[in-house]
C-alpha cells in the first residue's frame, strides 16, 4: 500500500469511493450522497489544491483524506484533517494507519504544529482508532450536525506534531521510558477501555494520571513495546519485587496487543524480550497473575513455559464480579 496526493486522473476514483463511504457510514461524513453527486465538479479544484490524499492497494484507490491548512496567518501552525475514509475491505489492516501517518508527516512538513479534527460522539470506533495514533481529545461541539432529525455531537480530537515518535529497534520492539509516557498512556487506556475485565487497574483510575505519575511509572516498569508508525501496538514489562530477599524475582505486566495486530505473534516476541532484559538484570523467576476469566492467555502464557503455581479466589472484583486470580511462573535458570 502507498499513499500520496491525489491527481488528476484519481478524480474519478475519488468520486466513486466517496460515495461508497457515504452510502455506508453517513454519519462520517457532512453531505448527503444527493449533496456530493452535486458537488462531484468540486472534486477536482480538491485534488489541484493539494490537499486530497490517498492510499491505493495497487492501483486501486482504497482510501482518501483532505488534509488543509489554516488561512489566517496567526493560526498557519495548525492542520484540519477531513474527511477521513478507508475502504471496509481494508479495515482491520493498516491501511487505515498508514494513510493517517502520511497525512501527519505531510502536515508536518508543511510546518504544522497539530492536526487538527472532528468526529461523531457515536463513532466509538473512529474515536479509538485517533485516540491510539496520539489525538487528544480537546473539546465537544454539541449538536454538531442533525441526521435523520435527531442532534449528533462532535468531539474535537487534536494530535500533538512536536512530540517525537518512538521508533523501534530493528526487531521492532522498543523499550519504552518516561519519554514516551504519551505514547504509553495511548495504549494503557485502550486495553483499559477495551478489556477492563483483564486486568488490576481501571481506565478511570489511569485517566486521571499526570504526566509525571506516568512517568514515574514508566521509571520503575521494564516497559518493552511493539512500535510501528510512531505508537505502540503490544507491550509487555517487568518489576522487580521489593526487598533484598525478593530481588530475584519480577512481575510480569501489562501485556496486550490491539486488536488490529493480534495474530502476528508479537505478544510471544515481548515476553521472549522481557526475559532476555530480566537476565540481564540478574532476575531468575518471572511471575504473573492472570484471571479465570481468560483462559486465552493462560494458555499463552502456558506455551511460553510458565507453570500455574496456586489459585487466589475472588482476587478481583470488576463491578461486583468476583474473579479467581491464578499465579503462573516461569524459572530463568537451566
Amino acid at each position: 500500500m502507498k499513499a500520496r496526493a491525489l491527481a488528476a486522473e484519481d478524480l474519478s476514483a475519488l468520486a466513486e469511493l466517496r460515495l461508497d463511504g457515504i452510502r455506508r457510514f453517513p454519519q462520517a461524513f457532512l453531505l448527503t450522497e444527493a449533496e456530493a453527486r452535486e458537488s462531484d465538479a468540486n472534486l477536482l479544484g480538491w485534488i489541484t489544491s493539494g490537499n486530497a490524499l490517498g492510499l491505493f492497494d495497487g492501483k486501486r484507490l482504497i482510501g482518501f483524506a483532505g488534509l488543509r491548512a489554516m488561512g489566517f496567518s496567526m493560526a498557519e501552525h495548525r492542520s484540519h484533517l477531513g474527511p477521513f475514509y478507508v475502504a471496509p475491505d481494508h479495515h482491520g489492516t493498516d491501511a487505515a494507519d498508514t494513510l493517517l501517518a502520511f497525512a501527519c508527516d505531510l502536515a508536518r512538513s508543511r510546518g504544522a504544529l497539530q492536526v487538527e479534527l472532528y468526529v461523531a460522539s457515536p463513532n466509538r470506533r473512529a474515536r479509538n482508532f485517533y485516540a491510539r495514533n496520539g489525538f487528544v481529545v480537546r473539546g465537544q461541539a454539541p449538536r454538531a450536525v442533525i441526521q435523520d432529525g435527531a442532534y449528533i455531537d462532535d468531539f474535537f480530537m487534536v494530535c500533538d506534531l512536536t512530540i517525537d515518535r518512538p521508533e523501534p529497534g530493528s526487531d521492532g520492539l522498543r523499550r519504552l521510558g518516561p519519554g514516551d509516557w504519551r505514547v504509553f498512556r495511548t495504549i494503557r487506556l485502550e486495553m483499559l477501555q477495551e478489556a477492563p475485565e483483564f486486568f488490576g487497574s481501571t481506565h478511570a483510575e489511569w485517566a486521571e494520571k499526570t504526566p509525571d505519575q506516568i512517568m514515574a511509572w514508566l521509571e520503575n516498569i521494564h516497559l518493552f513495546a511493539q512500535v510501528s508508525g510512531g505508537r505502540a501496538l503490544a507491550t509487555a514489562g517487568w518489576y522487580r519485587k521489593p526487598g533484598a530477599v525478593q530481588a530475584h524475582r519480577a512481575g510480569v505486566i501489562a501485556v496486550y496487543t490491539t486488536p488490529e495486530a493480534r495474530g502476528r505473534g508479537l505478544a510471544s516476541a515481548l515476553l521472549s524480550a522481557l526475559e532476555d532484559d530480566a537476565r540481564a538484570n540478574n532476575i531468575t523467576q518471572l511471575e504473573l497473575s492472570v484471571g479465570d476469566n481468560n483462559p486465552a492467555a493462560r494458555a499463552a502464557y502456558a506455551a511460553s513455559g510458565y507453570k500455574l503455581i496456586g489459585t487466589i479466589p475472588q482476587a478481583l472484583n470488576y463491578s461486583g464480579t468476583l474473579v479467581d486470580q491464578h499465579e503462573m511462573a516461569k524459572p530463568l535458570t537451566a
